[in-house]
């Protein structure tokens, strides 16, 4: 019977041994190199032999609870005319985030975000996105836990690729006229932990959706099945619908105790566009700011 027990105990202190090793494992170091400010809030920087450019804005103070949220434009755009398309520091900083405009490295402008349309690029930007936010929390002193990350077009598109392979770096996304693309959707996992915010019109013809019929003739998986998977593997089971304005309705998938949520916006008549109040009937900064919020 002594010898049971004291097996026991070795057998829990390993188990709390190994349970500490893993909780200790040190944080990653950033591979961003050679950063340089070139002009009011616009920086250069190199990771892997590529240079990146990026607009970071920070709200007033700044302190290790202070959110980051990244913005990815789409195909052809930079992030000086993302930051014009959106304004999303204007409305973000007041609220305590910090914002960071980013696109692709140069020499990969042609060809947007490596989101899986593709054959791979040569710098990954998935680790280039995770290593921009590791290198910015700790070069500001933001918040650990607390990156997002928002995206329009191309950039939706690498949103659902941010989600399904880096929920460990993000806490939330929303993509803004956004789809997901076979190769990310061929590797889905079964479970995940990570909010998730689409926002989509019905006249999006880019954007493959049941409800319009577009998803038949189109090589990826409907917006509705993919927006279905995303509630499943965070294990929501609940919905409820909401009504944004005469044009746009909002479904929520939360669950009891779980402070990740799934939310889908589907703009009646909405393009494939950054919807602006006037038309879609919402605030498009402020709806992604309340899901982050939501989510934190």
């Amino acid at each position: 019977m002594y010898r049971k027990i004291v097996t026991a105990i070795l057998i829990f202190s390993l188990v709390l041994s190994i349970c500490s090793c893993a909780q200790s494992k040190p944080r990653p170091q950033s591979k961003i190199t050679d950063v340089v400010l070139t002009k009011d809030n616009t920086y250069e920087c190199q990771f892997e032999d590529m240079t990146f450019k990026f607009m970071l804005f920070l709200p007033e103070k700044t302190d290790s609870n202070t959110p980051l949220i990244l913005m990815l434009p789409g195909l052809g755009n930079n992030s000086s005319a993302f930051k014009l398309q959106t304004h999303m520091d204007e409305d973000a900083c007041p609220r305590g985030y910090a914002v960071c405009y980013v696109q692709p490295g140069q020499g990969m402008g042609a060809k947007g975000w490596d989101c899986g349309l593709m054959d791979p690029q040569d710098v990954d930007s998935l680790e280039y996105l995770i290593n921009l936010v590791i290198y910015l929390q700790d070069e500001y002193g933001l918040s650990k836990t607390k990156a997002f990350a928002a995206g329009f077009s191309n950039g939706g598109f690498m949103i659902h690729r941010i989600a399904m392979e880096a929920p460990d770096t993000f806490l939330a996304v929303a993509s803004v006229a956004g789809m997901m693309t076979n190769k990310v959707w061929d590797e889905r996992s079964d479970k995940t932990s990570i909010g998730f915010l689409e926002i989509y019109g019905t006249k999006d013809n880019v954007v493959p959706q049941n409800g319009t019929g577009t998803a038949a003739a189109s090589p990826y998986p409907a917006i509705e099945v993919v927006m279905d998977y995303w509630a499943s593997a965070n294990g929501l089971g609940s919905s409820s619908v909401e009504t944004l304005s005469d044009k746009a309705e909002l479904t929520k998938y939360t669950a009891l105790f779980n402070k990740t949520q799934v939310w889908s916006v589907k703009i009646e008549g909405g393009a494939h566009e950054w919807p602006e109040e006037d038309i879609a009937g919402f605030d498009t900064n402020t709806l992604i700011l309340d899901f982050f919020d939501q989510c934190s």
